[in-house]
């Protein structure tokens, strides 16, 4: 699968009108043009249009160089916000069959909004193409006009319509102030000539007219017209819900891909949803948020051992670069790393099988519909109406108290016997972390607050050092007990142990200033 980003801007022109001279417009030195050539791309979608509503577009294409298939999706919020919106761009080869399903890479992809759903063709477009190729003074591309005559059929309805427009697009590499100087001097020429800008964003959007489906919004007024204040507690709690699953839903591709940091970041933010859930409880019905919540546990959890993975391979470089050189082997590096890979790998199938469990899909549903417009009829605890900011700051202090006591425990338990109490250290890291989450959400919707976030993460940390350290100086121990019976040599086991208990026991000293700053 092939992956870039798509910058490029549309124009309307009429039958009659011919592209015009480009050659020394801006930093275009020299042009070429090829022969007309023909398109046939079939646009996919399911039956409720799912991913037309997301603003994600999906065909398969026969002819010109880039004939596969490619799924263009939303850029990020701030390249949204620029002159000229980009996308990105995935790409699949062809296969022999036209019939030929998706392919794996790019169904995983846009999984999160189909949530198991088929497609169907939802428009075919014939398009009659002449490319104009934009060079600067050293004959490298600019860009590409495209000139396309535009013939789309809507195989559900039959409905045919015909247009021509013209296509400016970036080519790959070129900056992004580069290129809106070089987008901003060709479109002042075609405008010149008679071109006007497209009113729509796409193709696929313009062959469907008026079948064409709104798209997805976060919306708080209810189905009867219901509207909650805007500085209630209810108001504030669906935001900041809305917000995370907007982030879910954008992480859940790169998760199922294994991408960098994708699955750490995916699994802190259906933490993030079920902290809300917990600590500001008495707005959303309890049945829902219950449900809720114990839906979002089994993700969360394999997430988490995914993660947990991670976090082991990270442990063990730490333990590394401070064991003197010499003392761990290769032959015992060799065996923590294959068993960790081991690890990996079946932590990442089993995160995958979550992921395409219909449970997850419908979990996804139900969240979509909490915060979309009929979410205010599920806003039926008491404190739904009251002020957000009190609110917040009452749910806040509890949780403070709550984190400060375990952490207290935790410390007391370490000092008092020098041992290691695993589920104190445990429940004060869940406390912890739920009250940083919290204070997050309040700080995100600009409430004032007397707990510092900065206080929360400290202490979140020094327990996750402590039982991650720890966890680390169990593996080298079942490590060594395999070596061993395979009469390998275990000293650099004992040498990594040592390392990762050190380590812990920092952590853990650190634990008493920590909880008096909350």
């Amino acid at each position: 699968m092939k992956r870039q980003l798509e910058i490029e801007r549309k124009y309307d022109v009429d039958h009659e009108t011919r592209v015009p001279e480009l050659m020394g417009v801006g930093p275009v030195a020299t042009t070429t043009t090829e022969e007309a050539f023909t398109l046939r791309a079939v646009y996919f979608d399911t039956a409720e249009h799912l991913l037309l509503t997301n603003r994600i577009t999906l065909r398969r294409r026969e002819g010109g160089h880039d004939a596969g298939w490619h799924v263009k999706l939303p850029a990020s919020r701030d390249a949204e916000s620029t002159a000229t919106p980009a996308r990105h761009e995935l790409h699949a080869s062809l296969g022999a069959a036209a019939d030929e399903p998706l392919p794996a890479a790019l169904r995983s992809a846009v999984e999160v909004i189909l949530r198991g759903r088929p497609l169907h063709p939802v428009l075919v477009l014939e398009t009659r193409r002449t490319v104009t190729t934009l060079l600067d003074i050293d004959g490298d591309p600019l860009g590409e006009v495209a000139d396309d005559e535009v013939t789309a059929t809507n195989p559900d309805t039959a409905a045919i319509r015909s247009w021509r427009e013209w296509e400016v697009e970036l080519a790959p590499g070129v900056g992004r102030s580069d290129g809106e100087a070089v987008l901003d001097a060709v479109g002042g020429v075609l405008e010149s000539a008679g071109a006007s800008v497209s009113a729509s964003k796409s193709k696929l959007a313009r062959g469907l007219g008026d079948s064409l489906p709104g798209t997805k919004a976060i919306a708080l007024p209810g189905d009867d017209g219901a509207v909650l204040a805007p500085s209630s507690a209810g108001e504030f709690l669906l935001v900041q819900m809305a917000a995370l699953v907007d982030d879910l839903e954008r992480l859940d591709p790169p998760a199922r891909d294994g991408a960098d940091d994708a699955v750490h970041r995916f699994r802190v933010t259906v933490r993030r949803l079920r902290g809300l859930l917990r600590v500001y409880s008495g707005i959303i019905d309890p049945e829902t948020a219950s449900a809720l919540d114990a839906a979002l546990a089994p993700v969360s959890a394999a997430a988490g051992v995914a993660r947990d993975i991670e976090v082991a391979e990270q442990q063990l470089a730490l333990d590394l670069a401070d064991a003197p050189e010499g003392l761990v082997t290769h032959d015992t590096l060799a065996r923590l790393r294959a068993s960790l890979g081991e690890l990996g790998a079946e932590a990442g199938r089993d995160l995958s099988r979550i992921l395409n469990d219909v449970s997850y899909f419908e979990t996804l549903d139900r969240l979509d519909a909490l915060i979309g417009p009929g979410g205010i009829e599920a806003i039926t605890g008491d404190s739904a109406d009251k002020s957000a900011s009190k609110f917040a700051a009452l749910k806040i202090a509890k949780e403070s108290k709550r984190a400060r006591r375990r952490a207290v425990a935790a410390a007391d338990a370490y000092g008092e016997s020098g041992g290691f109490d695993a589920e104190l250290l445990h429940r004060a890291r869940k406390a912890a972390r739920r009250l940083r989450y919290a204070i997050d959400a309040q700080r995100g919707a600009t409430l004032k607050g007397s707990v510092s976030p900065k206080a929360a993460h400290a202490l979140q940390d020094a327990l996750g050092d402590a039982l991650d350290a720890h966890a680390a100086s169990e593996r080298y121990r079942a490590a060594a007990d395999v070596a061993r019976w395979a009469g390998e040599d275990t000293f650099g086991y004992g040498v990594l142990t040592a390392l990762a208990l050190a380590r812990r026991d920092r952590a853990l000293r650190r634990l008493p200033k920590l909880a008096e700053k909350l």
